[in-house]
C-alpha cells in the first residue's frame, strides 16, 4: 500500500498585463496575492473517513491530524504480522545457537533467516499503512477547500481537501521586460488590495529566470514588508505602483 501523499496545487498561471504608465515616474500593474504554501492533501486509501477536526476556514498547527480513516482490520492485521514477526526472530536466534553447536546445517539457518526477514518486512509494510490511516498538517494554516465529508469513502488519488498558510504570502505580478532597466530585488513598491481597500509596502523579492518574447513581458515576485497583513488573503486582487526613477 502506497504512503498518502500530499500534492501542490497547481494555480493557474498569472498572465496580467501591465497598466500603461499614467505619467513619466509613474509605474503600475495588476497583481494578485499567492500563498507561499498552498498544498492539496490526497490519499492512496480507500477507506470510509471517520474523523474530519476541521471546517473550511479553520485553522490548525502543524501536526494537527486533518483526516482520520477507518483502519480496525488494516491495525489488527499488523499485530499479526508483529507476532509472526516475533516468532520467526526467536526461530531465528534458535537456528544460531544450534548452528554454534554444530547442531544444524548452514542451509536450515538461511532458510530460518530469510523467513525471519519475510516477516519483518510484511510487518514493516502493514505499519506504513496503518500510519497512513492519519494525515497529518505539514504545516500551519487554514482549510481552503473541503471535498470530502465524515463517513464516505475515499478514492485513492483524489484531493480530499486544499489546506494553505495564510501567513506566508507573496506576491506575483507581470511587468513589462524594458522595467528590468531599473526594476531589481529590493525595489520598493505600494499595493491596494482591491478586497479590503487597504494599502502596503512591499518589496520585489526576485524576478523570473526568462522574459516572454511574445508578450515583452517578465513575472516578478513581491514579498509584503513587515506589518500587520490579517486582512490579506491568498487570491485577493490588487493594484501595484513603482516610482520609477527618472532617466
Amino acid at each position: 500500500m502506497r504512503r498518502g501523499f500530499l500534492r501542490p496545487v497547481l494555480l493557474p498561471v498569472l498572465l496580467l498585463a501591465a497598466l500603461p504608465a499614467a505619467a513619466e515616474g509613474d509605474a503600475s500593474v495588476r497583481g494578485v496575492v499567492r500563498a507561499l504554501r498552498d498544498a492539496s492533501v490526497a490519499t492512496d486509501l480507500n477507506s470510509r473517513v471517520v474523523q474530519l477536526p476541521f471546517r473550511e476556514g479553520d485553522a490548525f498547527k502543524a501536526g494537527d491530524t486533518l483526516v482520520a480513516f477507518d483502519c480496525d482490520k488494516a491495525t489488527a492485521e499488523l499485530r499479526s504480522a508483529q507476532a509472526e514477526d516475533q516468532v520467526n526472530r526467536i526461530a531465528f536466534d534458535n537456528a544460531q545457537q544450534l548452528d554454534r553447536r554444530q547442531a544444524i546445517g548452514r542451509m536450515e539457518v538461511q532458510a530460518a533467516k530469510a523467513k525471519w526477514e519475510k516477516a519483518r518486512a510484511a510487518a514493516e509494510a502493514l505499519q506504513v499503512r496503518v500510519r497512513d490511516c492519519r494525515i497529518l498538517a505539514p504545516f500551519a494554516g487554514r482549510v481552503a477547500d473541503l471535498r470530502i465529508h465524515e463517513h464516505e469513502m475515499s478514492t485513492p488519488g483524489q484531493a480530499l481537501m486544499r489546506i494553505v498558510d495564510a501567513a506566508a504570502l507573496e506576491i506575483d505580478l507581470i511587468v513589462p521586460s524594458a522595467w528590468l532597466v531599473w526594476l531589481r530585488a529590493g525595489t520598493p513598491l505600494s499595493v491596494r488590495v482591491d478586497e479590503t481597500g487597504l494599502s502596503y509596502a512591499a518589496r520585489v523579492a526576485r524576478t523570473a529566470a526568462a522574459v516572454d518574447p511574445v508578450s515583452q513581458t517578465i513575472k516578478i515576485t513581491a514579498h509584503f514588508a513587515p506589518g500587520d497583513i490579517a486582512a490579506v488573503l491568498p487570491g485577493m486582487s490588487l493594484d501595484a505602483r513603482f516610482d520609477r526613477p527618472a532617466h
